[in-house]
């Protein structure tokens, strides 16, 4: 998998800086607000997953046109707004069996890296337009599913079985600890979309971060998992829920009649005795 990473830094050292400094910029600045407060803006974020699935969904798989991705994407936007919960604990088991297949599909995707390895390597210095780069990315991107592809019909069972793990795990403590679950994963999703903005923003500079990352793996995943420790703690304390109080309501007849009991003296009958 880190062989893809390291072909997208070769390919967008040619793309436009404009396109590097833009992407970096929003994506950083998108990443510190679903790592330290992802679950307070949980509404927001995904409404904002839903149009922007909606919206690729339109563009490229239903009608390819303005309509139906218009369509399609307030209606992802709608189910999103309604089922947020449920999407919370759907998207935390997705990104789990992500980052496992990630870890466990390496040796597999070595074995399909060297077959197109080859046909990389003559590769243009000159830095592409904003359509050149727009082109490249999507070729890149149907290039690495491809790729992604292949490495998964060669992963035995038994991995898939492994990988699947930690997906059923993330669903049944998203039941128990839905706040928990919630934090953690838009901690560990948030500090994923920081790293890369700052590695488009280092591309920008004509550094190779991916390259440095492979050279330190420990220091990089030491970094990574404090940071998403942090802002889970800092999530679960700052982001507090709203609690609803519950009120009793009294009827005002019934407070009367007690306030009048309450308030009467009691009578003290006097039997004469003389009288029976």
């Amino acid at each position: 998998m880190i062989e893809i990473f390291q072909n997208f830094e070769q390919v967008a050292a040619r793309f436009n800086p404009s396109v590097l400094i833009g992407s970096g910029v929003a994506i950083l600045i998108l990443g510190l607000l679903i790592w330290l407060g992802g679950l307070g803006l949980r509404k927001i974020l995904i409404t904002l997953a839903g149009l922007t699935s909606g919206i690729v969904v339109g563009l490229f798989v239903v009608g390819r046109n303005l309509f139906s991705a218009s369509l399609s994407a307030a209606l992802a936007a709608l189910i999103a707004l309604i089922f947020e919960k449920v999407l919370v604990v759907l998207l935390a088991a997705a990104l789990a069996a992500a980052v496992a297949f990630t870890v466990l599909a390496e040796p597999y995707f070595e074995k399909a890296e060297t077959i197109t390895a080859q046909s990389q390597m003559s590769e243009q210095t000159t830095t592409a337009g904003l359509d050149e780069t727009l082109q490249e990315l999507k070729t890149f991107a149907f290039d690495a599913g491809g790729k992604i592809k292949h490495a998964g019909t060669k992963i035995p069972v038994q991995i898939w079985a492994i990988i699947a793990a930690p997906a059923a795990i993330f669903l049944i403590c998203g039941v128990i600890l839905w706040r928990f679950t919630s934090a953690l994963f838009f901690s560990f999703f948030g500090t994923m979309v920081i790293f890369a903005g700052m590695i488009l923003l280092l591309l920008y500079k004509g550094t190779e971060p991916v390259s440095h990352i492979r050279g330190k793996p420990v220091i990089y995943a030491a970094v990574f998992l404090a940071m998403a420790a942090f802002g889970t703690i800092e999530q679960l304390l700052l982001c507090k829920g709203s609690k609803k109080k519950k009120v009793t309501e009294i009827k005002p007849g019934k407070e009367k009649s007690k306030s009048k009991k309450n308030k009467e003296p009691e009578k003290i009958v006097e039997h004469d005795w003389r009288s029976t």
